[in-house]
């Protein structure tokens, strides 16, 4: 018994990873690198959105605000021309009340009898001259003065292209 024993040297299966294993093991973690890159790439996507919305927004607000300041600024310009027709409304009021002071009686008279002289003359047509009837110039000044008298409304000095603008900036 002297004698050694050399046994011989196999190859035993479970010492080794088999190469099957191993390229199962590179492709996993290839699939997660990949994986991981396109979630990169979608999480910088989605927070460029996300930036891109908020700037918007922001734009939106700016035009908000420039459209209320501007609204404002109508409606302070309409204020102030209804002030100002309000004034030259109360001016001419004033001035017709001047006008309209009773006349004495005597040119009352004289006035009356000039009308009906100036009627008398005049064709009209077949039918007879009243007596109290006003000459046809004395009429349209009248009729002139109560133009001169009315002021423009508020409404008719309004400035619509301000409000078209504003309109057409919103339908954008």
């Amino acid at each position: 018994m002297s004698e050694k024993v050399v046994l011989p040297k196999f190859d035993l299966p479970g010492d080794r990873t088999h190469p099957a294993v191993k390229v199962v093991w590179a492709m996993a973690a290839m699939l997660l690198l990949c994986v991981g890159i396109v979630g990169l790439g979608l999480w910088r996507q989605h927070s460029l959105q996300m930036a891109a919305e908020a700037r918007q927004a922001a734009i939106v607000a700016a035009r908000a605000a420039e459209a209320n300041a501007k609204i404002e600024e109508a409606k302070a310009r309409a204020a102030e021309a209804a002030s100002k027709a309000a004034i030259e409304q109360a001016k001419a009021q004033e001035a017709m009340a001047a006008k309209n002071k009773p006349a004495p009686a005597a040119a009352v008279a004289v006035a009356d009898a000039g009308g009906a002289a100036a009627a008398g003359k005049h064709h009209h047509h077949g039918a007879p001259a009243k007596a109290g009837s006003k000459p046809v110039a004395k009429a349209g000044a009248a009729a002139a003065d109560d133009k001169k008298a009315t002021p423009k409304t508020a409404a008719d000095k309004r400035d619509d292209a301000a409000i078209d603008k504003l309109l057409a900036s919103f339908k954008k």
